[in-house]
C-alpha cells in the first residue's frame, strides 16, 4: 500500500528536538528561533507549576475562525446541490497544521510548546516534515511582551498580555510562515490548510494570507482550507447540517449567504465558501476555495482532489496526517518538562487540583473521562 507509506530524511528528522539549532528550524524564520532562545533566558531555577488537567486539544484550531452567527438561508433547493465524483490526477497534494500547548506557569509568565508539520502527497506516496516542538515563554511584563513581538514582527497588542490570545498569534504566525512556504515551493498543486480563508483580525492579519494565495496563483497551485467545525449556525443548527441528509458527495455553495451577512470590515473572506461532502456517507465540512478560482470550476478542483487524496469520512489524508504530526500527547507533555528541567533548569512542581481533591469523581466534568 504505497499511499500509506510515510518517509523522512536524517535531515528531516532533527526537525523534531527541542534544542533550536540552526538546522532544526529549516524554513523557521531566524527571529522566531532567536524569540524562543531569548524568551526563556533568566528562568533557571523557576518553579514550574504543571497542570495535571491539561486540555489534549488546546490550541488546535477546531474552528474556523469565524464569530458566532445565525446566518438566514432559505431551506436548500436540491437543483443547487452540485454532485461531485472522483477525478483521478497526478497532482501533488500538501497540507499544513500546528499546534500549541500549555506546558506550565511560571511566576511571571506561561511556558509554551509549538510544533507544526508540512505533509506531502506525490507520485502515490506521502510524506512529512515537523517543525519542533519550539520551547518558548509568553511573559506577563507588557513591555517585554511588546519587545519581543516586535522582534518578530507581530502588530502590538494593547492592554495587559493575554496569554490565550498571544499564544494564538505566535501559532497563526508560524503556521503562516509555513504556508509561505509551500505556496512557494510547489506548482500545480493542492494546498490544505486547517480552518478557514478568513481573516482581517489582529491575530489572524489579511495580509498574510494574501501573499500565500497570490503565491499559490502564480505557481498554477490552489488554496483549499477545510474547517472541522464551524460557528456559523443556521436555525441553531451548523452551517453543515444543510448536507447532512445527503449520502452521495456533493458541493452547496453558500458563499453569497454567508458574505453578505457579515460587516465588509474588519473581516474578509478572501475565499468562496462552500459545505461540502467529500466521501459517500462522508461528514459534511465548511471548506472556503481561492475566490479567484472561478465558480464553475469549483466542483472540478473538489472532485480531482477526491481523486487523488484519500478522503475517507470526507476529510483528506494529508490534512489528517498534518494533524496527527502536530497534536502532542501526554508522552510529549512529559519529554518536554523533562527537558524543561534537563536544559532550562526549571523545578516542576504540579498545581494542586482543588475541585479534584474538594470534591474527587464529582469535581470534574463528564468531558474529562471521556
Amino acid at each position: 500500500m504505497s499511499r500509506h507509506t510515510l518517509q523522512t530524511s536524517t535531515a528531516q528528522q532533527k526537525i523534531s528536538n527541542f534544542l533550536y539549532s540552526g538546522d532544526s528550524a529549516s524554513g523557521v524564520p531566524q527571529r522566531f528561533v532567536e524569540f524562543c532562545r531569548r524568551s526563556v533566558e533568566g528562568i533557571r531555577g523557576n518553579m514550574l507549576y504543571t497542570d495535571p488537567d491539561i486540555p489534549s486539544n488546546f490550541g488546535s484550531t477546531e474552528y474556523d475562525g469565524a464569530e458566532s452567527c445565525t446566518l438566514n438561508i432559505d431551506p436548500v433547493d436540491e437543483a443547487n446541490i452540485v454532485p461531485l465524483q472522483p477525478v483521478q490526477t497526478s497532482r501533488p497534494v500538501v497540507a499544513v497544521d500546528t499546534s500549541t500547548l500549555k506546558l506550565g506557569e511560571l511566576e511571571d509568565g506561561v511556558l509554551c510548546a509549538l510544533r507544526g508539520a508540512v505533509v506531502t502527497l506525490e507520485n502515490g506516496q506521502y510524506s512529512f516534515i515537523r517543525y519542533g516542538p519550539f520551547v518558548f515563554l509568553l511573559g506577563y511584563d507588557a513591555p517585554i511582551a511588546l519587545e519581543h513581538f516586535a522582534n518578530l514582527g507581530l502588530s502590538p497588542f494593547s492592554g495587559e498580555p493575554n496569554i490565550d490570545n498571544l499564544l494564538k498569534r505566535v501559532r497563526n504566525m508560524l503556521e503562516r510562515w509555513l504556508q509561505f512556504n509551500v505556496s512557494t515551493s510547489t506548482h500545480d498543486a493542492f494546498v490544505l490548510i486547517d480552518g478557514s480563508l478568513t481573516a482581517g483580525t489582529p491575530d489572524n492579519p489579511s495580509r498574510e494570507l494574501e501573499r500565500i494565495l497570490e503565491n499559490t496563483r502564480r505557481s498554477n497551485s490552489v488554496l483549499i482550507a477545510i474547517s472541522k467545525k464551524t460557528r456559523l449556525r443556521v436555525n441553531n443548527e451548523s452551517l453543515t447540517e444543510l448536507l447532512e441528509k445527503q449520502h452521495d458527495p456533493c458541493l452547496l455553495d453558500v458563499d453569497t449567504e454567508v458574505t453578505e451577512q457579515f460587516p465588509p470590515y474588519p473581516v474578509r473572506f478572501l475565499g468562496r465558501v462552500f459545505v461540502g461532502k467529500l466521501a459517500k456517507l462522508g461528514y459534511p465540512f465548511r471548506i472556503d476555495l481561492d475566490r479567484h478560482v472561478p465558480t464553475i470550476h469549483a466542483a472540478r478542483e473538489f472532485s480531482e482532489l477526491m481523486g487523488t487524496d484519500i478522503v475517507d469520512q470526507g476529510y483528506p489524508e494529508t490534512l489528517r496526517l498534518a494533524h496527527i504530526f502536530t497534536t502532542f500527547t501526554a508522552t510529549d507533555v512529559l519529554a518536554m518538562q523533562t527537558f524543561a528541567t534537563a536544559h532550562l533548569g526549571v523545578q516542576l512542581v504540579p498545581k494542586v487540583a482543588l475541585r479534584r481533591s474538594l470534591f474527587g469523581p464529582f469535581g470534574t466534568a463528564w468531558e474529562a473521562y471521556h
